[in-house]
């Protein structure tokens, strides 16, 4: 009888063995982490880029969702996806190149037509890819930051991290909110690479509402080409 209850036990100690070697890793220190997703994303080629929105209040104008794929450079970044965006009212999506400074857009045809984004009070989408001012700016900028819990996607472990951010990046990227207000934010890290793949900003980017933006990020590095539309 011994024997068999010894026998009977065997799986149940794989069972356990298995599940102790797969808990994910301790979450690294705030700091490091947010550092560390910074230059992963500086230094990143390429990364594809999906933006999307909540509590967004109706009529106001302002970009609510965008997908594409940018290249990350300091003096030529670039952008080629669709972006959905609210104008005087007038809810649409179009699809944009940016390189640099120069934007041009595609809307209802397969040609593309240059245009200036800032007549529309739209930013241009290029301005994410750039090292130390677009999105990885936003990761240094962040205070009071602390680690969250742990959620595992698939074969990936996004470790949380949540803190504060002010107006003024955020005005920066987004071309919302006033500058002045602050926003929560919670930044999800690929715990194997090191590399940020979401960030959750809520708060005010109209004034007496709160909403939410979440940027979620992929494939790093995967070779992208985009060209001057002829």
């Amino acid at each position: 009888m011994l024997r068999r209850t010894a026998l009977a036990l065997v799986p149940l100690a794989v069972v356990a063995g298995a599940a102790g070697c797969s808990r994910t890793p301790e979450a690294a220190p705030p700091d490091q982490a947010l550092s560390t997703a910074k230059q992963r994303l500086d230094e990143a080629s390429t990364v594809h880029v999906e933006l999307t929105s909540q509590g967004v209040p109706k009529g106001k104008n302002g970009v609510t969702a965008a997908k594409g794929d940018g290249i990350v450079s300091a003096t030529q970044p670039k952008f080629e996806g669709e972006v959905t965006a609210t104008i005087q009212g007038n809810n649409g999506a179009v699809r944009i190149i940016a390189i640099g400074e120069k934007t041009w857009m595609s809307f209802f045809t397969e040609e593309y037509n240059p245009i200036d984004l800032s007549e529309l009070g739209a930013p241009n989408p290029s301005g994410f890819f750039v090292p130390e001012k677009g999105l990885s700016r936003l990761l240094t900028e962040t205070t009071g930051v602390s680690a969250g819990e742990a959620k595992r996607q698939g074969d990936t472990v996004l470790q949380t991290y949540t803190g504060t951010l002010p107006g003024a990046p955020v005005d920066d990227l987004l071309g919302l909110g006033d500058g002045k207000g602050t926003f929560q934010v919670t930044y999800g890290i690929d715990q194997a690479s090191g590399e940020l793949r979401t960030a959750d900003i809520s708060g005010p980017f109209w004034t007496g509402s709160t909403s939410t933006y979440t940027v979620k990020l992929s494939d790093y590095g995967k070779p992208v080409t985009i060209e001057t539309p002829r």
